[in-house]
C-alpha cells in the first residue's frame, strides 16, 4: 500500500487534445483526463510535479481558459492553489486548517 503524501486535483477549460497530451507528458497519462473540453487532474500518492505542470501548461494556454489545480500537501497540511485565467496562473498557500476560509474568493 502506497503512502499519500500529496493529492492534486483540478480542472482547465477550455482545453483539447493538444494539452491533454503536453500535461500527460509532464504528470502521467494516468492522471491526466479529457472529457470534451474540460481538462482534468487526479493525483493521489508520494509525489507530484505541480510546478512543471504549471510551467509546461503556461505558454500554451488559450487567453479564454480557466480552471484551478489543488496541490495538497498532506505531509506539511497545506494547501497550494493554483488559479488559471487565460494564460495567467497565480498561486495561494493555506494551512488545511484554514482551508475553508481559503476558498479563494
Amino acid at each position: 500500500m502506497e503512502h499519500v503524501l500529496v493529492k492534486v486535483y483540478g480542472s482547465l477549460h477550455p482545453a483539447g487534445e493538444h494539452l491533454r497530451r503536453l500535461a500527460a507528458s509532464v504528470a502521467g497519462d494516468e492522471y491526466i483526463e479529457l472529457d470534451g473540453d474540460l481538462l482534468r487532474v487526479s493525483f493521489e500518492g508520494v509525489w507530484f510535479p505541480i510546478e512543471e505542470l504549471m510551467d509546461a501548461l503556461r505558454p500554451h494556454l488559450p487567453p479564454d481558459s480557466e480552471g484551478r489545480v489543488d496541490y495538497i500537501d498532506m505531509d506539511a497540511w497545506r494547501l497550494h492553489r493554483h488559479f488559471i485565467k487565460g494564460p495567467a496562473i497565480e498561486s495561494r498557500e493555506s494551512g488545511l486548517n484554514n482551508v475553508l476560509d481559503f476558498s479563494g474568493h
